[in-house]
């Protein structure tokens, strides 16, 4: 399985922190208000002055699907809404079908490395 990642001047922190075993978030110094890692302006206030912060990595599944043409095996993809209020489009681990992570189902962060790419995050159930 392959996953494209691209790491540029402005994506760079965010993947230093993955590979550190950290997820970061883009916050406003303005408003406050936390966005997703590839945000280059805030969505409430329109600001392009944002900081690096760093998530906890917990969450809730918003929506599920199964990708059937993954290979070798079917792939669970989810919405992931961050305790701290971003979604991310992400992997769910270890499960089977999109059953397994009902909306509201708790799940925590897993960063996936590589070899050939960058780290990602995915996610697994929340125990």
């Amino acid at each position: 399985m392959k996953f494209s990642a691209v790491r540029d001047e402005t994506s760079a922190p965010y993947f230093d922190a993955l590979r550190e075993g950290r997820l970061i978030l883009r916050s406003c110094t303005r408003c406050g208000h936390i966005g997703r890692p590839d945000t280059l302006s805030c969505s409430s206030c329109h600001s392009d002055e944002l900081t690096w912060v760093g998530s906890t990595g917990d969450g809730v599944v918003v929506s599920a699907v199964v990708d059937h043409a993954s290979a070798p095996e079917p792939t669970v993809l989810a919405l992931v809404e961050l305790r701290e209020g971003p979604w991310l489009a992400s992997r769910i681990l270890d499960v089977a079908t999109a059953s397994d992570v009902p909306v509201c189902t708790p799940v925590r962060l897993r960063i996936t490395e590589f070899v050939d790419g960058e780290a990602i995050p995915m996610f697994v159930l929340a125990t």
